[in-house]
């Protein structure tokens, strides 16, 4: 079954704002907020995955995985952690003449619960979520939204601070 545009973006989002893991230095202070970039890409209508790629105090790439419950997984070589999103705002346009949808949301995220070498992580930030979607059409021959998506792009880009312990 097809999700909305909302919440497909939503955990795409979400996903991809996880923005990253940084890795403390052992010492006796707590460690210190690093800020963490990331990418997230996405090009199928039907998965509840995208490849993802931070950077910034590490560099590591994975994948994001969404889950029902408006939260993602974000699964890295050594550990995983949980993002969970908020959307700040959106716009949509559908091209009633083409079936083309595009949407941009901003979001906010909170990172928590890791694993691994990410136990401990905290961190939040923002993100934009860029989607292409082209829409079936309905046996009248209108664009459907609630049929299944031709073909889809997700792109998300996001920054903000984590905490490794």
């Amino acid at each position: 079954m097809r999700k909305t545009i909302t919440a497909i973006i939503a955990a795409v989002t979400t996903a991809m704002m996880i923005g990253g893991a940084g890795m403390a230095a052992a010492s006796a202070r707590p460690a210190a907020a690093t800020t963490e970039h990331f990418q997230e890409m996405a090009a199928s209508p039907t998965s509840d995955q995208a490849n993802v790629i931070v950077y910034g105090a590490f560099t590591a790439a994975g994948v994001d995985t969404q889950h029902n419950n408006n939260t993602d997984t974000f699964n890295f070589p050594g550990g995983s952690f949980l993002v969970t999103p908020a959307i700040t705002s959106q716009h949509q346009h559908l091209n009633t003449a083409t079936c083309l949808l595009t949407a941009t949301l901003n979001i906010s995220y909170k990172i928590s619960r890791g694993t691994g070498k990410y136990a401990g992580i905290t961190g939040s930030g923002h993100a934009t979520i860029s989607d292409l979607e082209i829409t079936a059409r309905d046996s009248h021959g209108a664009c459907s939204l609630s049929k299944t998506l031709l073909a889809q792009q997700v792109f998300v880009s996001g920054q903000g601070p984590v905490t490794l312990p």
